[in-house]
């Protein structure tokens, strides 16, 4: 089953869901950044993107 993503700016808006792909090409574009936010079923809470598995993409 593939991962669905949420992501939430310094707005604390919130958009989504998104794949792993969707989710890395949006950082690659520089829509996110490592101060923004995702989040995913399963998780406690929001993770920021810089202290994330994602950060390689940044």
């Amino acid at each position: 089953m593939n991962k669905v993503w949420y992501y939430m700016k310094q707005d604390r808006q919130k958009y989504g869901p998104y794949t792993d792909s969707e989710l890395v090409s949006l950082i690659r574009e520089g829509i996110l950044s490592g101060s923004d936010y995702i989040w995913m079923t399963g998780l406690t809470g929001w993770l920021k993107i810089s202290n994330s598995i994602y950060s390689f993409y940044l």
